[in-house]
């Protein structure tokens, strides 16, 4: 039994959830298939974001679910926090489930990334943890970039918290995109079902995986 680990990645509003979702009911015809996710913060550095945000010092934007900021002077502790929060989380819900035989991820790592630089700053991926991450998210997942323009990702969030977020979201998920040369598939003006063709078509080319995506 091949097992396939593949992670669905981009800002809020792209569609990663319906994407997940209908590709989970493709291939279930094939085997046994989870759907999972990574963003953060997860475990302990969720238990120290809502403490801090009992205290008016920490309270800011950057963090839109805790209405934190952390300070550029504990950023290094937090960055090492997230990342040691987050691999518990990454590892029982993408390594563990042996018995699945796909395990869509609707956010993964990169997402986790991500977040980490949208609510510090984007030099958490020159350290030592954001390194760690990459390396992790590249050599155990396949990674689809899924994307929309801008307005429309506004238009589909509104009002919800992570909206505040999306221009400086947009930014650095298309720059890692980018530099990591991976596949992407735009729904900004597609049918959920047209975008789940394109999502197929391209887990499918060589340059995502060398392997074909069948459902029997």
């Amino acid at each position: 039994m091949r097992h396939d680990r593949i992670c669905l990645f981009g800002p809020d509003g792209s569609g990663k959830s319906t994407l997940a979702r209908l590709l989970a009911q493709y291939l279930a015809r094939g085997g046994y298939v989870r759907i999972s996710w990574v963003r953060g913060s997860h475990m302990a550095a969720s238990l120290l974001a809502r403490f801090l945000a009992l205290f008016p010092s920490m309270r800011g934007f950057d963090n839109p679910y805790y209405g934190i900021s952390i300070p550029r002077s504990l950023r290094p502790l937090w960055w090492f926090l997230e990342f040691i929060s987050v691999l518990p989380n990454w590892f029982f819900n993408f390594i563990m489930p042996g018995i699945y035989e796909t395990v869509i991820g609707e956010r993964g790592l990169l997402d986790f990334l991500v977040w980490v630089c949208v609510t510090t700053e984007p030099g958490f991926l020159r350290t030592l943890w954001g390194r760690a991450t990459l390396a992790l998210a590249l050599r155990h997942c396949r990674n689809v970039f899924i994307i929309a323009d801008l307005g429309t990702l506004i238009r589909r969030k509104g009002s919800e918290p992570t909206a505040r977020s999306l221009p400086r979201q947009w930014v650095i998920y298309n720059v890692l995109a980018r530099a990591l040369n991976l596949g992407q598939v735009d729904t900004g003006s597609s049918a959920p079902v047209q975008s789940l063709i394109k999502l197929i078509n391209e887990l499918n080319t060589a340059k995502t995986t060398p392997h074909v995506l069948k459902s029997s």
